[in-house]
């Protein structure tokens, strides 16, 4: 994974695109309490994208949300 991370108070959501063997770009978002090591990170699908800026698009929104309703 990469910096893209967001915060929201003492929560944190980090956000990537794998690409796949198919050449398609898997959204991934990871979610924890900041006190919490990685290990203890829940994995949010987001989906399959043709182009990795879609995917990153798609999964920075969805941590987005994951950080407002508070899914974790």
């Amino acid at each position: 994974m990469t910096d893209r991370v967001l915060q929201n108070g003492t929560h944190i959501a980090r956000y990537d695109a794998v690409e796949k063997p198919d050449h398609a770009f898997e959204a991934q978002v990871f979610v924890r309490l900041a006190r919490e090591p990685e290990i203890a990170e829940t994995y949010i699908p987001v989906g399959l994208y043709p182009t990795e800026e879609e995917a990153l698009a798609s999964a920075r929104e969805r941590a987005a949300r994951a950080l407002k309703e508070h899914e974790f």
